[in-house]
This record gives structure tokens, C-alpha cells and sequence, in this order.
């Protein structure tokens, strides 16, 4: 009984739960261990290519079967067909018995191709999860580490699960779809305005996916927001798309700025959160701030309010440190890039003024680490130029 209120509380975390990646922290921390099973593999729809996509394995033992990343099922799959048609759990030992009643050798070689399939993944359990009469998951088991046969109880469990989990699943994929179209109307606006300002093309790309990579150096200070690293991706990349509403010759203008023309250049980020207030309905405010202050110092001294310190938003202090960054790297009508070194020496210099110390602590050690050269390597400098020591 005591195993059974375990289960119970793991399932009313799902519940809980808005995001892939937490889901999947449980299902390897929670729920693999409870079923003690040697993997489990989780396939999710992708509604655009109507495939079923491999998005977590989670092997138990080192021996575990190791499925390839890259495992897609389609619709003609035999599991998919199977589990469209029955949606009910497969069970690899009840294959035999279905194949020798089968009343047509069409249906015979359907089913051997099914087996064979769940052969190939060395599936022992194959999990439905549907919501909303579409079958938006499945979870593929492999055997229980003390290789015995699972229990009724335990297949009614997994099913429990797979339902609850299926609507994590299908509530993610509507936020998706309807996030996605309206960032990528916003999308064509950054376009249009890296063509009104090309020394700045790929800019906000880049800042999204630096931005992304020193989040997860900062997961313990951005676990409790929702959707933290979907909010920090976006807000990263739409940050500056208020700029389309300044003026070309602000935009391109080579020497430094008057006093008007500054405080032009200081209303873009008030002008973004205008630009993309809907998605508050999806990411809440957090994602409003980390665009409206993302040139707060973390002295005091930025814009537009002053913030200081703690009370600017954490996903502001990453994009501070990764817009900065690439700003230097790249090539402005006023001055030429910089090389990395030169990058992280100003950096350095801006440490508990500009930037928050363990953000900036964070982004070097990522780069120590070489998480960035997949970003840096399309607008690579000269390598002579460049300082190959650590910054």
C-alpha cells in the first residue's frame, strides 16, 4: 500500500507540471525506479510532422538497450497502427498467441511485423497515451530488472501514468502550435528589421541560443518559473524586435548617439513588451520583464527604470550578458568586432555593475567548456585573431 501512495503522489506531480523537461525528470527519478524497469523510452507527436518522435530515453542499467536518437515512428508503423486501431498497451507475449488465431495472412503479417518492430526496441511493455481521442505519446518499456513478467496491477499503473502524462503532452503541443504562429509573424519583423539594420543580422538567434545554454548552467535559479527556458528562448529572441519602430538613421548611424537620439535608442524595450504582450497569456509576466529590463545594470544604473540588483528579473540578467556579448563579437556601423578575448576582458570589466556575477560566471564557464562554438562557428573570425586561452 505504502508503494501504491508513492505512485499516487508522483501522478498528482504530473498534474502539476507544465513543461517536458519536468515531466521527464520524473519519469526518470520517479517512475523508472518504481517499476525498476532496465529503460523506458518516451515518443511524442510532433503535430507538424504527424511522427512520432523519440524525446527521452532513460536507460536504468549500463546493459540497458539503447534506442538511437534520431528513432522516429510514423503513422504506417506497426506500433502506431496497432495502438490507433486497439488503444490498449501491446504486449509482446500476447503477440504469439494473436498471430496463431489470426483469421487472415494479412493480418498475420501485419502482426509479425508488429513484433518484430517491438523485437527491434526489445520492448517488453508498449504504453498508449491519448487525450482529447488522439494518440499524442507512447511509452515503450523494456524488461523489469528482475527480468519477471509484469503484473496486471502494474500494466493498469503504467496506463494510469501514460493518461495523466498525455495531457501534459497534449496541453504543451496546442501552447506550442499557438505560440509558434505568433512568433513567427514577430519573426518577419525581426527580419525586416535586420534589413533596415544588416550588421545586426543573426543577432537575436544568436543572443536566444547563448541565452539558453546559460540557463541550464542556472537551472536552480530558474526552476520555479514556468516554462523557463521556452520564456528565456523567446524573450531572448524578440527582445530587441521594438526596434523596428526607430528610425533608420538611429539605427545606422555610425557615431555616437545626442541626447535626443538616446532617448529614442531607451524606449525599444518598452515598444517590444508592447510588441509581444500576448504571449503573457501563455508565459505570464516573466517573460514581459526579462525583455523590459534586459538592459538593466545590475548596479542601478541601466534602463528604462533603474532596477537593481535581485529585482531584475533572472532571464533579463542572462539575455543582459548574452546581448552584450555578441554585440561585441560582431561588427556595428560604429565600431569593428572584437575578438573573444577582447570580449570577455570588457565583460569582466562591467562584473557587478552591468552584469550579475554569477551570470556572467556562468556564461564563461560555458564557454570554457566550448557549448558556444556550435553558435560562434557561422560568424567565426579570423582563428589567427583570436585568443585561444580561456577568458
Amino acid at each position: 500500500m505504502k508503494k501504491i501512495k508513492i505512485f499516487n503522489e508522483t501522478i498528482a506531480k504530473i498534474a502539476k507540471i507544465n513543461t517536458f523537461r519536468e515531466l521527464f525528470n520524473i519519469l526518470e527519478t520517479e517512475i523508472v525506479p518504481f517499476f525498476e524497469v532496465s529503460y523506458l523510452d518516451i515518443f511524442i507527436l510532433d503535430t507538424r510532422e504527424l511522427e512520432y518522435n523519440l524525446e527521452k530515453h532513460i536507460a536504468r542499467i549500463e546493459d540497458a538497450p539503447k534506442t538511437a536518437v534520431n528513432t522516429k515512428l510514423g503513422l504506417k508503423d506497426p506500433i502506431v497502427v496497432h495502438l490507433l486501431d486497439e488503444k490498449r498497451v501491446i504486449l509482446p507475449k500476447e503477440l504469439n498467441k494473436n498471430i496463431e488465431v489470426a483469421l487472415t495472412e494479412q493480418r498475420k503479417k501485419f502482426l509479425f511485423s508488429l513484433r518484430d518492430e517491438l523485437v527491434e526496441l526489445e520492448a517488453e511493455l508498449c504504453v498508449p497515451a491519448f487525450a482529447n481521442d488522439g494518440l499524442v505519446g507512447i511509452f515503450v518499456s523494456g524488461k523489469k530488472i528482475s527480468k519477471e513478467e509484469f503484473s496486471l496491477r502494474e500494466i493498469e499503473l503504467f496506463s494510469w501514468l501514460a493518461e495523466r502524462s498525455a495531457k501534459v503532452i497534449y496541453e504543451f503541443n496546442l501552447i506550442k502550435k499557438e505560440v509558434e504562429l505568433f512568433i513567427s509573424s514577430l519573426s518577419q519583423i525581426i527580419n525586416s528589421l535586420e534589413k533596415k539594420d544588416p550588421a545586426t543580422k543573426g543577432h537575436s538567434d544568436r543572443v536566444a541560443q547563448f541565452s539558453v545554454v546559460v540557463g541550464r548552467k542556472l537551472s536552480d535559479q530558474i526552476k520555479d518559473i514556468p516554462y523557463a527556458e521556452t520564456s528565456l528562448y523567446y524573450a531572448a529572441e524578440l527582445h530587441d524586435v521594438g526596434k523596428v519602430k526607430l528610425p533608420d538613421n538611429l539605427l545606422k548611424k555610425r557615431g555616437s548617439l545626442n541626447k535626443e537620439q538616446w532617448i529614442e535608442m531607451k524606449k525599444h524595450p518598452l515598444e517590444s513588451v508592447k510588441m509581444i504582450r500576448p504571449l503573457e497569456k501563455w508565459f505570464g509576466t516573466t517573460i514581459l520583464d526579462a525583455v523590459l529590463y534586459h538592459h538593466e545594470n545590475y548596479d542601478g544604473t541601466g534602463y528604462p527604470y533603474g532596477k537593481k540588483g535581485s529585482d531584475i528579473n533572472i532571464l533579463a540578467r542572462i539575455i543582459r550578458v548574452a546581448d552584450s556579448f555578441d554585440a561585441m563579437v560582431t561588427s556595428r556601423p560604429y565600431r569593428k568586432a572584437l575578438t573573444y578575448h577582447e570580449s570577455f576582458s570588457e565583460l569582466k570589466k562591467g562584473r557587478g555593475t552591468q552584469f550579475d556575477p554569477k551570470v556572467l560566471d556562468a556564461f564563461s564557464e560555458a564557454y570554457k567548456e566550448g557549448l558556444f562554438k556550435a553558435i560562434f562557428f557561422p560568424q567565426l573570425q579570423d582563428e589567427k585573431e583570436q585568443d585561444k586561452s580561456h577568458p
